[in-house]
């Protein structure tokens, strides 16, 4: 689910239902009414059905009318339509090395979609498990974009292709920048670099879903680590739940757990963590066990604000006014 922020009113959801299969829905007015549009579609010869939206995503303000959609099976769709009508992204969804792509845990999705804030033709997206994919002509073109991330369930350990992304964004703030994170570790990139820097050192585990940078501050993201093999919080991998804060990209992080459970076992999903717009900045996070967790200072403290919910798989923070 997310909302446009550049009309700011216009909000997006992919319900992905067992009575009726995915759907798109959208709506212009804050979510007081709704309208289903149209489901992306393959190409008769692409040998793909789609089985559900992983994400959307609005373009650049360049752009006021593209949206963009992210797919299982993994695949790249935009609309300047409304979403009556999604074109395929044929320089992805085609690309000579779709052929090392793997399911994930979660299957084989497209599920991060990372706009450059500098330049509208500038993109990244992430998918699991085949990696991340770089743009610099507005999707008519793509390469891998994984050096030096890990794959250590590969052969190969820094593949070309085949990493497992769980979250990749860019920075609101910072041209170029973007932050990811990985199966194993935690990653930035700058606009010049060559590679990803990891800077896994300081967390509990290498593991985890959730990843969100502050809205202002290019230099702080925060993440929720998890225990590789029970994909959640425990006391034994993680001290139990806790948001960790780098507020130095990376070199160092904090364990942020004022209000939180001692001991606290959850699971945060890939979309489950994000951060408003305000000053100081609000942090948020829904767990699988349907408990939303708020911060309205920036991680130094937080309050559980609603539970018993279902699982909760989408966080989005909308700063309207």
């Amino acid at each position: 689910m997310t909302h446009d922020p550049r009309d700011g009113k216009s909000m997006w959801a992919a319900i992905n239902s067992s009575w009726g299969g995915p759907r798109i829905e959208r709506s212009g007015d804050l979510g007081k009414t709704w309208k289903a549009v149209n489901n992306p579609v393959f190409r008769e010869d692409a040998g793909m059905v789609l089985k559900r939206t992983w994400h959307i995503e609005p373009g650049h303000p360049d752009e006021p009318d593209a949206v963009w959609a992210g797919t299982e099976p993994a695949a790249l769709f935009k609309t300047t339509e409304g979403g009556e009508y999604w074109r395929t992204i044929d320089g992805l969804n085609a690309h000579p090395t779709r052929s090392k792509w793997e399911p994930g845990g979660g299957g084989l999705g497209l599920h991060s979609i990372a706009i450059d804030t500098g330049d509208a033709r500038h993109m990244a997206i992430g998918i699991s498990a085949g990696g991340a994919y770089e743009t610099t002509d507005g999707g008519v073109t793509w390469r891998p974009w994984n050096e030096a991330t890990r794959a250590g369930f590969l052969p190969e350990k820094e593949p070309i292709v085949g990493q497992c992304v769980h979250k990749l964004v860019a920075h609101p703030a910072e041209p170029g920048l973007f932050f990811q994170r990985n199966h194993e570790g935690v990653y930035w990139r700058g606009a010049k670099e060559k590679k990803w820097t990891e800077t896994t050192k300081g967390l509990p585990t290498d593991y985890g879903f959730a990843g969100a940078v502050h809205p202002n501050d290019a230099k702080t993201a925060y993440v929720i680590p998890l225990g590789p093999r029970m994909r959640m919080s425990t006391t034994e991998d993680t001290q139990g739940l806790a948001v960790y804060r780098t507020e130095d990209r990376g070199k160092t992080w904090k364990r942020l757990d004022k209000g939180i459970p001692k001991g606290m076992v959850a699971e945060v999903m890939r979309e489950g963590m994000s951060t408003d717009r305000l000053d100081p900045a609000g942090v948020y996070f829904g767990t699988q066990s349907g408990e939303l967790w708020a911060s309205a200072n920036e991680g130094r403290s937080w309050e559980r604000v609603a539970q018993y919910l279902p699982p909760i798989l989408s966080v989005h923070a909308a700063t309207i006014g």
